[in-house]
């Protein structure tokens, strides 16, 4: 109980935090004190929509997402045990695929994941569990590894975050004797990725996918478009699991 307390708290102060949703609480913070302040309000004001605009710019969303990579291997990883693929969330409530399916992300991972293991004869692990309500996002993954050719021998389908991941399917990876794993997620996702393998005690090897070229800085990429404010928030959204993930106390 606790536990599902602390993540929806985590989750809710990360909504309020990260864009839109941050930056428009405060600039409507400042309409509603511009009446009696009016510096102190234009200038709340000016702090919440002027990075809003910046985040909505395509060379600022590549830039951020430039400024999250690790690495961009693309060659198959070598001398690894198996195939770890990281879920990134559903679609539900769909008239289609009896309701539920993993999402666009989680796709990209299952096909990347897919792909791996095809090139290599890897077994392939599946990672995700409910994060609000619904099935199992492990098990949605594993239906769709199947559309790709490709049979999922474990599924962890019990985390909620990349923490859960990692430590979740460690148990799973280490009772088969397997420590070494090429690891499967977004090129943005990695570096956190490896940090909670590496602290599961489990030795990654990245096997990213998605990974962008930086932003040719073409006319367009000053047009604002709200595909960049999403990537803007992706990024950002690793940059904070990055500070969390340092800051957190290490476990005895």
């Amino acid at each position: 109980m606790l536990a599902s307390m602390l993540f929806v708290l985590k989750k809710a102060i990360s909504t309020l935090v990260l864009p839109p949703a941050g930056l428009l609480l405060l600039a409507a913070a400042g309409l509603a004190l511009v009446r009696r302040h009016r510096r102190a309000g234009m200038t709340m004001i000016a702090c919440g929509l002027l990075p809003l605009f910046a985040l909505c710019l395509p060379a600022v969303s590549g830039w951020l997402e430039q400024s999250t990579y690790c690495c961009r291997n693309t060659a198959p990883p070598t001398d690894v045990g198996a195939i770890v693929v990281l879920g990134a969330g559903t679609y539900d409530n769909l008239i289609d695929y009896d309701g539920e399916t993993v999402n666009g992300w989680a796709l990209e991972r299952v096909r990347a994941g897919a792909r791996l293991a095809k090139q290599t004869g890897l077994p392939v692990l599946v990672s995700g569990g409910v994060v609000w309500r619904g099935r199992p996002e492990g098990e949605l993954m594993r239906q769709a590894m199947a559309e790709f050719g490709v049979t999922v021998r474990w599924v962890e389908s019990a985390s909620r975050d990349t923490a859960d991941n990692a430590r979740m399917s460690a148990a799973l990876l280490k009772a088969a004797g397997i420590s070494r794993v090429a690891l499967v997620t977004h090129a943005m996702h990695m570096r956190r990725s490896m940090a909670e393998f590496r602290l599961a005690g489990l030795e990654p090897v990245a096997a990213p996918t998605v990974i962008r070229r930086p932003p040719d800085m073409a006319f367009t990429d000053f047009i604002p478009s709200a595909r960049a404010l999403q990537q803007s928030g992706w990024a950002l959204h690793e940059w904070l699991g990055w500070l969390a993930q340092t800051l957190r106390p290490a476990s005895p």
